[in-house]
């Protein structure tokens, strides 16, 4: 059976009415990426100012 760990990720988005990820964002999650990591899901936070990624990895035990 697989067993998985999970990260949350917060991005702060640039914009001032639409929410724009930077060039940093996609090599920090690219840099995810080749550790393994894949986002699962994405939403803005509540107050819209911050993007939360929540990302998932099969555990190595």
């Amino acid at each position: 059976m697989k067993k998985w760990e999970y990260k949350i990720l917060n991005l702060k988005p640039k914009g001032v009415t639409n929410l724009v990820l930077s060039k940093e964002d996609e090599e920090a999650l690219n840099k995810l990426g080749d550790e393994g990591w894949e986002v699962v899901t994405s939403a803005p936070t509540v107050n819209g100012r911050t993007i939360c990624c929540i990302l998932k990895r099969e555990k190595l035990t």
